[in-house]
């Protein structure tokens, strides 16, 4: 056992607090499981002892694991009880909250310390994992109803491997009484058989590929490919994607192996990280895609004892999602060729790299913004734009539809695609650059039906959204600055305390209330934080998925939105997945002001999630 893992399980000891007159009671009950051990320090004796309690459980326990996957352990029950002992340490380092620890015994350097834990408190404990699992497979469920494939087969991952880390997997079961343990990786397989990639062409040593499930565009999956000399990692948004080759390769077809472990991504779960660690990863063949390219005619996706499935379309200009659906009627813009123009004139320049010869068409602000595009990774333009204009907020016109892939060369190649907007002032200059939000959000935007929403104030959200993401992904700490109120709540983790009583006033900001856990942010500590992130990152890249956002009707004649959205956060350093609460103040458009803004991890229930009524009486 490593020194790193003894300290992890020596801070789960609570003090003493048990009414037995000795340890030979706690030994000869029956009742508990304990651990003893002797050292030249406290600290060092209390880990010792923990570890002898983890060894006890797993032998106590080692013989109904029989289901876990012992296929690198196959012959030797010595090495199933070390894999049994793994899979108990992983409850250890996150679960093990009720061990008391008895009175040290001597002084150092020969100090004994004593730990024990009901015996019952183990059944506890597996019903909180099986819940989690449980949980995650909602997740799952929800995200593959939006074609979320990389959320949905990470969760499914996920659920599946914390039920084999379980004593008796075999027994859990989901409300329509299908066994998990051998459910899910049906269900895995399922997912990965049904999605198709589709080769549509190559630029110099780019190749645009076409990504489906079910013969629909994916919204999001992320994938490893190989460039011809190294593995790389890829991803796809609302139904694109590209790999890039290293200089000069060439190839028949092109290898991508779809990702669902995600093995990065639980770097801020302790209990799901040391999981993955020891349960034996399990390959799923039908991960593994080879795309043809020898002619763009060739579109099919070959998969390995599968039968091929059919080639599907581009999506087309009557999609029913995102930036294909056609502005309302109060948002059509009268003269749109004009535009129209512009935009095709940027596009040709991003294609050709000649971007001075557009610079005219741009305002101070707005090529400022197209620079920082521009120098975010190598852009190139991804299909054939498919532009509507959409009248902005404050008499101009933005411009949606364009996709742009984005590649960056650091310690590890990543390519990236992206929506990109213009937003035209009323001299019909581009006035602002920014990425877009995704189909699912923009379909929820413009299309759910929500109490004191008309199409400005869609609109309104939409832009200030997009300027949002922008930011971060683009760096830009000045606009970041602006946007928050200098008495802004920033949040990342748990409310405490909920309030039960009016409160006076209807504050904006929460000072002086009591709800708010040890991880809150001033805006000069979230900001400071957050340029410390920027300058250790290559680059930052946010998505958003589904939203809620609803009008604040308390805030009578004022332009107050309580906006939940989920959100996925990719840089060269880090990643996860999570759900955004944002409370902005829009009163005035071009200088929203966030009063509130949370952050909590995806597998937080739904019923947990931050909402408007956190923070402020019905």
């Amino acid at each position: 056992m490593t020194r790193q893992l003894l300290l992890l399980l020596s801070l789960l000891l609570l003090p003493f607090s048990l009414s037995a007159e000795n340890w030979d009671d706690i030994i000869k009950s029956g009742k508990y499981y304990y651990g003893e051990a002797t050292a030249e320090t406290l600290a060092e004796a209390e880990r010792m002892a923990m570890a002898s309690m983890v060894s006890m459980i797993a032998t106590s326990v080692s013989s109904e694991f029989s289901e876990l996957d012992l296929s690198a352990h196959r012959g030797s029950q010595e090495e199933h009880e070390s894999l049994v002992r793994s899979c108990v340490r992983t409850y250890a380092q996150s679960s093990l909250t009720n061990v008391q620890k008895w009175q040290p015994q001597g002084k150092e350097p020969h100090i004994t310390a004593r730990c024990y834990m009901l015996r019952t408190e183990l059944e506890r404990i597996y019903g909180n994992r099986t819940d989690k699992a449980k949980s995650m497979v909602g997740i799952a469920n929800q995200a593959l109803e939006k074609r979320k494939i990389d959320i949905a087969l990470q969760y499914y991952y996920w659920a599946y491997s914390l039920i084999r880390s379980l004593q008796r997997p075999t027994e859990v079961t989901d409300d329509e009484g299908n066994q998990l343990v051998t459910w899910l990786p049906a269900r895995i397989n399922a997912v990965l058989s049904d999605i198709s990639v589709a080769y549509e062409k190559r630029e110099g040593d780019c190749i645009d590929l076409l990504f489906n499930y079910k013969g629909q565009p994916v919204s999001s999956l992320e994938f490893t490919y190989s460039d011809g000399r190294s593995d790389c990692p890829g991803s796809a948004k609302d139904g694109r994607g590209m790999i890039e080759m290293v200089p000069g390769f060439q190839a028949s077809a092109y290898h991508l192996s779809i990702e669902y472990e995600f093995k990065l991504q639980a770097t801020g779960d302790a209990e799901m990280q040391s999981v993955l660690d020891v349960i034996v990863r399990k390959p799923f063949t039908r991960a593994d895609v080879n795309v043809k390219g020898e002619v763009a005619g060739n579109q099919t996706t070959k998969r390995p004892n599968d039968q091929l499935p059919k080639p599907t379309p581009s999506p087309q200009p009557n999609d029913p999602t995102g930036v294909h659906l056609k502005p309302s009627k109060s948002q059509v813009v009268a003269n749109d060729a004009a535009y129209a123009a512009i935009v095709a004139k940027v596009a040709d320049a991003i294609q050709k790299r000649r971007y001075s010869d557009v610079y005219a068409y741009f305002t101070v602000d707005g090529l400022e913004m197209f620079n920082k595009l521009i120098a975010y990774g190598t852009g190139r333009i991804v299909g054939t734009p498919n532009v509507k204009f959409f009248k902005s907020i404050d008499g101009g016109v933005v411009a949606r539809g364009m996709q742009m892939s984005f590649t960056f060369r650091g310690k590890l190649k990543k390519s990236i695609v992206e929506d990109v907007t213009f937003t035209f002032d009323n001299q019909q200059k581009i006035d602002g650059v920014a990425f877009g939000l995704g189909h699912i959000a923009e379909n929820d935007i413009l299309c759910k039906e929500a109490p004191g929403m008309n199409d400005y104030s869609r609109e309104m959200i939409m832009e200030f959204l997009e300027n949002y993401k922008t930011a971060y992904c683009l760096q830009r700490l000045d606009y970041i600055r602006e946007i928050f109120a200098d008495d802004a709540v920033i949040i990342v983790g748990k409310v405490t305390k909920r309030p039960t009583a009016r409160q006076p006033e209807q504050k904006m900001s929460l000072e002086g209330q009591n709800i708010i856990s040890y991880n809150r942010f001033t805006k000069d500590e979230y900001l400071k934080h957050l340029a410390r992130n920027f300058r250790r990152n290559e680059f930052i890249n946010i998505r958003f998925t589904n939203n809620d956002v609803q009008w604040l009707e308390k805030f009578k004649n004022q332009k107050v939105f309580a906006i939940q959205i989920g959100q996925e956060y990719t840089s060269s350093t880090y990643g996860d997945k999570g759900y955004l609460f944002l409370l902005v103040n829009m009163n005035n458009p071009e200088q929203p002001q966030i009063k509130i803004r949370t952050w909590q991890p995806n597998e937080v229930s739904m019923d947990s999630l931050y909402h408007a009524g956190y923070f402020f009486d019905n």
